[in-house]
């Protein structure tokens, strides 16, 4: 309850902020015809609404896999520093580029990837022309109405105090930094003594795209392998390990799971995305499946699911191959967009059928189980195909 009032009383205090310019690059014009833009209500944003703050209290149920792991698998704990390594010091150029742009940019900015060529400019412009009020309060800065303290991995960092890769093993870390592009700030200078597990740049790149993703269900698997890459470019940079980009995915999927869950909050997504459906349309001036047909995609469909699954498990093998692990009720609604004619048992059997096996690390049984095993991209694609 206490983070529940807290959460209400951030709203209270962030509100007016909420709907700020948030600095977008490749602004370009958008056709004169585009909606008028109708921010929401100062008590719209306010709320409080149920979901500010987990039913279960914070994430450290759904995370807590890693328990077991620290404390009784120092073989897989070394495989997790030395996976992060490798991906570190193998890090392309323009791998390493990126993932500096995504640490100095906005996750919004990052994941507007994920819609093409042509319609991620497009979306660009209209959020740097103010046309897409609703969607920049909801899903735009680090303190966007749809995450705020709840999503904050704060609780969930403190509970573990797990050292950074950097500082843990400096000798073996590359150090990158930016050019005029992708920023140049140091990106080791604003985490120095924090702990890494889990991703707060992964679970709000998760929480973020899922909740774009559910605006934009024809593009989910392209913002989804977008959000894969900014969790992977914490590790190409040496801030995180895997397991803790495999956390902010736990979590990012558990926290937009909550909101979607909540109808109050669930409508303000809903407006959102009709928001944005209106002012992309009218900008593209055609259909928005014909327009994205034409459209130079983020990825291609083979490589967005490749990439994707890859980032599931980093290669690790199943620690409990003979587990068996259910998908948690509540995961239905992250198909609530793509398959509006199912049911949530319907949307579930989805899930289950794309998901990977049971008995990998930090996958957990129980109540709090089951979301490492999402695979989203798979699960969007066999609804768009049925």
């Amino acid at each position: 309850m206490e983070l529940r009032r807290l959460a209400g009383a951030m709203a209270v205090a962030l509100a007016t902020t909420l709907t700020a310019s948030v600095s977008f690059a490749d602004a370009e014009p958008l056709v004169p015809a585009a909606p008028v833009a109708e921010a929401f209500t100062l008590p719209e944003l306010i709320g409080p609404y149920p979901s500010d703050a987990p039913a279960r209290g914070s994430y450290i149920g759904v995370l807590d896999g890693f328990t077991e792991i620290r404390d009784t698998r120092p073989d897989l704990l070394q495989r997790n520093l030395d996976r992060g390594v490798e991906i570190n010091n193998a890090a392309t150029p323009v791998e390493q580029q990126r993932a500096l742009f995504d640490d100095n940019h906005d996750r919004l900015l990052s994941l507007s990837d994920g819609l093409g060529a042509g319609l991620g400019g497009i979306f660009r412009a209209a959020l740097a022309q103010h046309r897409l009020p609703k969607v920049a309060a909801l899903l735009a800065g680090d303190l966007a109405r749809a995450g705020g303290i709840a999503n904050s991995t704060l609780v969930e960092k403190n509970h573990w105090s797990n050292p950074r890769p950097f500082e843990v093993v400096p000798e073996r870390i590359v150090a990158y930094r930016g050019d005029g592009i992708s920023g140049g700030a140091d990106p080791f200078a604003d985490v120095y003594g924090t702990d890494s597990y889990p991703s707060g740049h992964a679970s709000q790149a998760y929480w973020k795209g899922i909740l774009l993703a559910d605006m934009l269900p024809e593009l989910a698997p392209q913002i989804l392998t977008r959000a894969s890459e900014i969790g992977n470019g914490r590790i190409v940079l040496g801030v995180h390990y895997p397991l803790d980009v495999m956390a902010g995915r736990i979590m990012g999927q558990a926290a937009a799971a909550d909101r979607l869950n909540d109808p109050a909050f669930a409508r303000l997504v809903d407006e959102a995305g009709a928001e944005l459906r209106a002012v992309l349309e009218t900008a593209a001036g055609m259909p928005l499946r014909d327009y994205i047909a034409s459209d130079s995609p983020y990825r291609s469909a083979e490589t967005a699911r490749a990439e994707f699954r890859e980032r599931l498990t980093y290669g690790f093998e199943r620690i409990h191959p003979d587990a068996t692990n259910g998908i948690p009720a509540e995961a239905a609604v992250l198909l609530r967009a793509a398959a509006p004619d199912l049911t949530d048992e319907q949307r579930l059997d989805v899930l289950r059928q794309t998901a990977i096996p049971a008995g990998y690390p930090l996958d957990r049984t129980g109540p709090d189980g089951g979301w490492l095993r999402l695979d989203l991209v798979e699960a969007h694609e066999a609804v768009a195909g049925n």
